[in-house]
């Protein structure tokens, strides 16, 4: 039977007269890698904040492996690895003293931990850098060194692959599998680059203006994901009005490419093609492609949608 790692119910977190997040219902269990997305100011990292214990909730109730009370929660919170946002890093230490400077901070005892993280993050021939000398990729991997000290059996990660090079952000999904199918670790991870949270993760909670809209499962998200038609055109918006007025589409989007995406089966090829030349619209490519991560969101919360 699955273990349930993280629950909230009913969970809110107001500033003034506006809600940051507003009645969080979530479970995240045991080896799952929640992916979680939303926009900027959606309250992603509002929520991983309550979680770690850095901001305090207006309302609602937090369940860490089975903890609720604020003691136990303080304890089962030692249990946590969290990278939000950047880490707290200084320019002058090297990986190693680093990563030594923490290990006192948490109290531990076994220092052969350092070299361990050290490994698991691939920084071991640069432990003795100075930081100043790292680059983005090597930072990050070093800020998830930091959360991994204290054996966690939860990591919550805030956007840790955001500004990474391709290499950065592969090297970064295969340490994160491995944490996960080799050490039993849960993730909650938060990330603009859907492509690659659908990559990554085993579940998906979906935010939008403070609430939690929809959960569901790479499983569920590969069954509900529909063909599309995806037109490039010379006018999207134009395209997109004319074909709403003739052929009363109002299932489209417009992606992040520019490209029209318009589910499979709604509308005829012939019939859309034609009405686009009547209108003097320039077709310059038209495709199906199965609907993504990317997709799948921009549709459940309207964007690009006429």
């Amino acid at each position: 039977m699955d273990t349930t790692i993280l629950e909230v119910k009913g969970l809110s977190k107001k500033y003034g007269d506006s809600f940051a997040i507003r009645d969080i219902n979530m479970i995240i269990e045991s080896g799952e890698i929640y992916g979680f997305v939303g926009e900027n100011g959606a309250g992603k990292t509002t929520l991983m904040k309550i979680i770690s214990g850095l901001v305090s909730p207006t309302s609602g109730s937090i369940t860490l492996m089975g903890k609720q009370n604020k003691v136990d929660l303080i304890k089962a919170r030692k249990q946590l690895g969290v990278l939000i946002e950047m880490p707290a890093l200084y320019p002058h230490l090297n990986g190693l003293e680093t990563l030594t400077f923490y290990y006192k901070v948490y109290g531990m005892k076994d220092k052969n931990r350092i070299n361990e993280v050290l490994e698991l993050v691939s920084l071991s021939s640069v432990a003795s850098k100075k930081i100043s000398e790292y680059s983005l990729g090597m930072r990050q991997r070093l800020g998830l060194a930091i959360a991994l000290l204290n054996y966690p059996k939860f990591l919550v990660l805030d956007e840790p692959i955001n500004g990474l090079d391709p290499i950065g952000i592969i090297e970064m999904r295969k340490i994160l599998m491995e944490l996960v199918h080799e050490q039993g670790i849960t993730i909650l991870i938060s990330s603009h680059i859907l492509s690659e949270l659908q990559l990554l993760a085993t579940k998906f909670g979906f935010i939008h203006q403070g609430r939690l809209v929809k959960e569901l499962t790479l499983n569920d998200l590969t069954e509900v994901s529909k063909s599309q038609l995806c037109v490039k055109t010379s006018d999207p918006y134009l395209a997109m009005s004319i074909l709403q007025e003739q052929l009363r589409l109002d299932r489209m989007i417009l992606s992040e490419t520019g490209e029209i995406l318009i589910p499979k089966g709604v509308v005829e090829l012939e019939s859309l093609l034609s009405i686009l030349v009547q209108h003097n619209i320039h077709i310059e490519g038209i495709n199906l492609s199965t609907a993504n991560l990317e997709n799948y969101y921009m549709e459940l919360i309207g964007v690009g949608s006429k």
